[in-house]
């Protein structure tokens, strides 16, 4: 992959990790029934759920840094969200700005054409 698909899946995995970090419920018991609140799930907590830094989350979020297939992992399991929940819409967008490999496909037949 090249440099600028690197920073198009990094950016978009990291706002998907933003948006499940954000919209994190957690439940409350009360009187034995689940009481749904959400609770902001900061930084500093998923930092340390995953042993990094909350620095390291603000990069992983930005983009800047890629997380790696572990880390990864790790997140799902922190939010339980299936992996593709993170990946499915960074594989989306790379399949459209992939270059298609039509015109090496056109250069070696014209090539075999000499």
């Amino acid at each position: 992959m090249s440099r600028a698909m690197d920073k198009i899946y990094n950016k978009t995995i990291g706002q998907k990790i933003r948006e499940a970090r954000e919209n994190n419920i957690i439940y409350i018991t009360k009187d034995n029934t689940a009481i749904p609140k959400k609770k902001l799930t900061t930084q500093q907590r998923l930092g340390k759920a995953l042993n990094v830094s909350f620095q390291q989350i603000q990069k992983y979020e930005s983009g800047h840094n890629a997380l790696s297939s572990l880390k990864l992992l790790e997140v799902s399991n922190f939010f339980n969200k299936p992996l593709e929940y993170f990946t499915s819409d960074a594989t989306e967008l790379l399949e459209k700005v992939r270059p298609t490999d039509n015109s090496s496909v056109r250069s070696s037949e014209s090539f075999e054409n000499v």
